[in-house]
């Protein structure tokens, strides 16, 4: 099993061919690794983190993104794309698409499976124990939510 220099477990293998004059394009994305657990004892949230977690309770969602991408593009891991698609969750909300919502929520559970109830600062565990509410409270039998089954649905925990 390969691992990064950070020790970060890495998945598919990156595969290069020519197209147009001499530029190499990728055959699929670059690799994305999992993260070994974090230590507690010896984690320094990175800045980022603190502004994920003041746009996130402020329920600015769309603020949330940008800090997650720069850490994501930094590693490369699945847990920060995990927790970019889980705060996209909370901003397609309000559009009530249930295949999109759906979709992005079993994704964000199965990136963060390999993940412990504490990782990189956030309680990994609420916001799972939150996706798995969130897909239980949607109908099986349509594609839409009305507003008042929004509203109606469980707020996210803190980050």
């Amino acid at each position: 099993m390969e691992r990064d220099s950070g020790g970060a477990r890495l998945t598919g293998p990156i595969r290069c061919r020519k197209r147009g004059p001499g530029k190499p394009i990728p055959d699929s994305a670059p690799r994305v690794a999992v993260l070994p657990p974090t230590d507690p004892a010896h984690f320094a949230p990175p800045p980022e983190l603190e502004r994920i977690r003041i746009c996130f309770e402020a329920a600015d969602y769309r603020a949330c993104v940008e800090p997650i991408e720069e850490l994501f593009f930094a590693r490369r891991n699945t847990f920060h794309q995990g927790l970019l698609q889980y705060v996209v969750v909370h901003l397609q909300l309000p559009q009530g698409r249930l295949p999109t919502l759906r979709r992005l929520l079993t994704q964000v559970l199965e990136l963060w499976r390999p993940y412990p109830d504490w990782q990189e600062g956030v309680d990994v565990a609420a916001a799972r124990q939150h996706a798995r509410r969130l897909l239980a409270a949607f109908p099986v039998d349509r594609e839409t939510l009305s507003a008042e089954e929004i509203a109606a649905l469980p707020a996210p925990p803190a980050l």
